[in-house]
């Protein structure tokens, strides 16, 4: 099924002034990051909707190819059935079929007769069958010319969805860049003291206890505190955030897309109450960040441009706009 995406430029926001005091120099850079955050999120859900459409393409193919080769396999069965029977109907023209009645009749004895009758009812059967393979391999033949032109089909509808997505994502990748661009300039305009503040604490925690593919997530994010957050990164030394998520599942043979916004999808809904190591948590009307949640009311992320992949408190972050789990 084809996915309609659009570009987006995301909330319009005015030029930043020099700031004059650290909390208006915080506000400034929140709100770029999290303007920049959700069009890279946009720009990778493209992405992914790209390689979604690429796989159809590909199985369709492979689907039409292969549907392709039956009917051809199926046919090639159809012309050798239907070669005898041609045989055998011009056998009958011919006298070399007799029905009952005429094989009474020129018999010569009772014995004679019945050796008749039997080659009568053997030719009857063989026709009979013979028919039936022609038959059967008939329809074979166009069923798998059915199934192979609607793969043919879904192919063409596969390509010309990931060829119109390709020229969304080189839109997408423009406002993306901007918009980081805008946010590495305000960054960049703070002083040292006011990036540090901004960076927040580092955190240390240790790995946790448990097993299953939820629990090697957790820990092989946790493994990842102090690794810089990078706009649209997706490891293994840089992360955004949902690129901090994807790499942590794949290490745990998981694979999820590389996107909020495909992620926000995946596996089913739980709520807090039912909150478990290895959860996502999305935030935000637009669910344009997440964090994995690691147990004690704490989650680990990478948060934003100037800080390093860390351990919160998950209601440090934002509004919750929804929690998803993956596995189990």
């Amino acid at each position: 099924m084809a996915t309609s995406v659009g570009v987006s430029s995301g909330p319009a926001l005015a030029q930043p002034g020099t700031p004059n005091t650290l909390s208006e120099a915080q506000r400034q850079l929140r709100d770029l990051s999290r303007n920049a955050e959700l069009l890279t999120e946009e720009y990778k859900k493209a992405q992914d909707d790209h390689a979604a459409r690429k796989a159809d393409l590909d199985r369709a193919t492979t689907e039409a190819d292969t549907a392709q080769r039956v009917a051809d396999q199926a046919r090639t069965e159809e012309e050798r059935f239907r070669g005898e029977v041609d045989q055998l109907t011009r056998a009958s023209y011919q006298g070399a079929r007799v029905n009952q009645l005429s094989a009474l009749l020129v018999s010569e004895s009772p014995d004679d007769f019945l050796d008749r009758a039997s080659v009568i009812e053997v030719l009857a059967k063989d026709n009979n069958e013979a028919i039936s393979r022609l038959s059967d391999a008939t329809h074979q033949a166009e069923d798998a010319q059915r199934r192979a032109q609607d793969a043919r089909g879904r192919a063409a509808r596969a390509e010309a969805d990931a060829a119109r997505i390709t020229g969304e994502i080189a839109a997408r990748k423009g406002a993306m860049d901007a918009e980081v661009a805008r946010v590495k300039q305000q960054y960049d305009r703070l002083s040292p003291a006011e990036q540090d503040s901004l960076s927040g604490e580092s955190s240390n925690v240790g790995s946790i206890a448990g097993a299953g593919a939820a629990v090697q997530a957790v820990n092989a994010a946790l493994g990842k505190q102090g690794s810089p957050y990078v706009f649209g990164a997706k490891g293994p030394s840089q992360f955004d955030c949902s690129g901090l998520v994807q790499w942590s599942y794949k290490q745990a043979g998981v694979d999820v897309p590389g996107s909020t916004k495909s992620q926000v999808s995946e596996g089913r809904g739980v709520s807090r109450s039912d909150l478990r190591p290895g959860d996502v948590v999305f935030y935000y009307s637009s669910a344009s960040h997440n964090a994995m949640y690691i147990g004690g009311g704490k989650v680990v992320h990478a948060p934003t441009e100037g800080q390093d992949v860390t351990v919160e408190e998950l209601d440090e972050i934002g509004d919750v706009n929804s929690i998803r789990r993956f596995v189990g």
